[in-house]
Order: structure tokens, then sequence, then C-alpha cells
């Protein structure tokens, strides 16, 4: 029995040390989340859903924000709109990966009508959140490396053939590089039509959420007091924009209204109609329109600091 015991041991002690080792080595390829909670505590922060976590570049925002007195490097905590709508898991998930001595960081909340959507069955004032069990939320250790605790709850999201194609890659500063883009305009056309797919589901399933609103108003006032913020809305196709008009009307002027309350700048580029960023589906930035979309947002971040 003891034998036995021995060899189980050693076999699972192997299998760890072999899975750790592919997570620190691989980790960017094999799962989007993994390296956001194995990095340090952040100084500036971009937040969203996947909009801004492959479209805003931590890099090209500390190379054009250098010299503007912020404390710097920016770490992208976007997730994806199924794991982080604004609410209160995701401010708490936020605070706890932000440094908090920090006081002249700069804050980018990347706003979408889907980000103050609440599932139809979900009562947001009574704790209902359908993000609940999801990372980050399901989080408790955001900063460590390697990051057991991740491993341990959150092996489902794990794609281990991606190590394979490399493919997509998450950055040790939370950017997400996709690197399959469509090499036509048949497949393009094909992707936007899932992403409308994807719109109109959500449109259907979900409202819209004055608690999650409420939430934002909330994340925006603590994180002023480490900085400045800045809620942008970020560019996508014109058809698509139609659609989350359609889910939620008033968008703008809530977040205009929000904005001006707060004293913060509102940067809705959808509205600059002369500016054109290229997308992979109609509605996420490609890696070449995110670093051109990335520096006009440092140029408007430049022109509106307090």
């Amino acid at each position: 029995m003891k034998k036995y015991l021995y060899k189980s041991f050693i076999f699972l002690f192997i299998c760890f040390a072999i899975l750790n080792f592919i997570m620190l080595r691989y980790g960017g390829n094999i799962d989007y989340f993994y390296n956001k909670f194995t990095t340090p505590k952040a100084k500036s922060m971009i937040i969203g859903d996947s909009r801004s976590m492959q479209g805003i570049q931590p890099a090209v925002m500390n190379k054009y924000l250098k010299n503007e007195g912020y404390t710097l490097p920016v770490f992208n905590y976007s997730f994806t709109i199924a794991q982080a709508p604004i609410g209160p898991l995701y401010t708490k998930s936020i605070l706890k990966k932000l440094d908090a001595s920090v006081k002249n960081g700069v804050f980018i909340i990347s706003v979408t009508p889907w980000m103050l959507g609440s599932n139809n069955d979900n009562d947001n004032s009574k704790g209902e959140f359908h993000e609940a069990d999801s990372p980050p939320h399901n989080m408790h250790f955001v900063n460590m490396n390697p990051n057991y605790e991740y491993l341990l709850k959150n092996l489902n999201y794990f794609h281990f053939k991606a190590l394979f194609r490399k493919k997509s890659t998450m950055h040790k500063d939370g950017w997400l590089e996709e690197s399959n883009l469509p090499d036509s305009e048949a497949v393009f056309k094909h992707w936007k039509s899932i992403q409308k797919g994807l719109f109109a589901n959500m449109d259907r399933e979900k409202k819209v959420s004055s608690y999650r609103l409420k939430s934002l108003d909330t994340l925006v006032k603590k994180l002023n007091t480490h900085g400045e913020v800045y809620l942008v809305r970020m560019p996508i196709d014109q058809d698509m924009l139609e659609l989350e008009k359609k889910f939620y009307e008033n968008f703008d002027t809530d977040i205009s209204d929000l904005a001006k309350e707060n004293n913060v700048p509102f940067l809705n580029i959808t509205k600059d109609i002369d500016k054109k960023f290229e997308t992979y589906d109609g509605h996420h930035l490609d890696k070449y329109g995110g670093k051109d979309f990335t520096k006009y947002l440092c140029e408007l971040i430049i022109k509106n600091k307090t």
C-alpha cells in the first residue's frame, strides 16, 4: 500500500510539474486569462471586454504616455463580455489587482452597451450576476506566479491544442494578440455574421441594468482617487453600432451624463467618422488597427489631460 501511494505521489508530482512548466512557458497561448493573474499589481489599467482586451495595446500606451506624468506601465485587465461586465464583482477584482499606493495612474474604461447588460432572469439588486463563478470573480489571488488557484479553479478555460497553433497570445501586459486574421473578404464577412448573431442573441437574452450603470459610477469614483479616468467607446462597424443602439438607445447620453458628473472625459470614438481602424470581424480591432487606435487614443488622452 505504501509503495502504491508513493508511486501515485511521484506520478502526480511529475504531472503537476509538467503542467506548471507548460503554463510558465506557454500559458499565454493556451489560456486567454492566466497571465492576468500571474503578473504584479497594476499601476495603470485598461478595463473592459474583449473589444479592449484585443484593441488597446499597453506597450503603445507606455511609449506615447511615458512623458505625461502617469505612473506606468499600463496593464490590460480586460476580459470578455461573458466574464466581466461592469458590476460590483468586476470592481472588486479591479481594486484587488490595482496597486493601492498609486495616485497618478491612467485608467481606460472601455464601455459598451453590453457591458451594462444583465441576463433577463437575473435581479442584480439581489446579488444575482451571471458572471459570478467565472474569472476574475472566482479568484482570490490575482498576482501570483505560478497561480495554482487558477489551475485548480479554471482548468476548463485551457485550450492545450492552441499550444501547437499559437494563433492567439495573451501577453504579460494583458493584451490578447490575435494572429488568426481573415485572408479574404468572404472570410471577413462570415466572421462578421457570427458576431452579428452574437449581438442578436444578447439583445434577446439581456436587458439594460441600471444597477450596472450605478456600479460604473462607483468604479469611476474609486479610480479617480488613483489618477485620471477616461471612459472610451471604441470603434466598430456602423451596422454593428446600430445593433447596439437597438439594445440601449440612450447609452451615449447616459455615459456622457455620468462622465460630466464625475468630471472625466468620455471619448466616443464611434463619432469620429473620419477615422477608420481595421477590424477582423467588424467588432474587434485587429492587431494592426489596434496599434493605430491605441496611438490615436493616447493623442486624445494628452489633449484632454487635466
